[in-house]
């Protein structure tokens, strides 16, 4: 009898209360993540209508993949917090959750990128922590080659041609981690290796 009881109770409680709560828990998230962002943004001119429609958005983005909304949303204002405008935030969050959804990385691994590449832009460029950081998340792979081709495409890496891939470089005595101390993979050349 306490076992059905127990198990009606729980049956109740999961029909009942659960998705409200969840619900509850999804609205506080996201009326955090609008007030640190406007707090970050709005002196740059960005709305409030911009901010929901910007974290509507990630909530789409993230009802399609298995990373998590509240995480994203606390990272947007990681990223904005660090200076980053509201659209290279929203795009940034995308592009690292894509880079994650490829080396198999979880949702954890995500944000923790997610958090050191937002430290990465406010201080300029990419330095050797955040890419340990990067490396330890399973994601240096695909965004190494990401952040090449950006560097090429803004001319960061002048003596090499457009058509040149990645191997290529390597190949040919580049060295990615020299590249990056001099200081060639800079916040701009980051924003459009995560584009989405």
């Amino acid at each position: 009898t306490t076992r059905a009881i127990t198990a009606g109770s729980s049956l109740v409680s999961s029909f009942s209360l659960d998705p409200i709560n969840d619900g509850f828990k999804e609205f506080e998230v996201n009326a955090n993540s609008i007030q640190t962002i406007l707090a970050n943004t709005a002196d740059k001119g960005t709305t409030l209508n911009e901010v929901t429609d910007a974290l509507d958005n990630l909530n789409e983005y993230a009802d399609k993949t298995i990373y998590n909304f509240s995480q994203m949303a606390k990272n947007i204002g990681t990223f904005t917090a660090a200076g980053v405008n509201l659209v290279d935030a929203k795009n940034s969050i995308k592009g690292i959750a894509n880079l994650a959804a490829m080396a198999g990385s979880s949702a954890d691994q995500a944000s923790a990128v997610m958090y050191q590449l937002s430290q990465a832009m406010s201080a300029g460029k990419v330095s050797a922590q955040d890419w340990l950081s990067v490396n330890n998340a399973g994601i240096g792979g695909p965004l190494q080659k990401q952040l090449f081709e950006s560097a090429k495409a803004l001319h960061q890496l002048n003596d090499v041609p457009l058509n040149t891939t990645f191997d290529e470089w390597i190949k040919s005595g580049g060295n990615f981690k020299a590249a990056m101390e001099d200081g060639v993979f800079t916040s701009d050349v980051l924003k459009l290796a995560l584009k989405a």
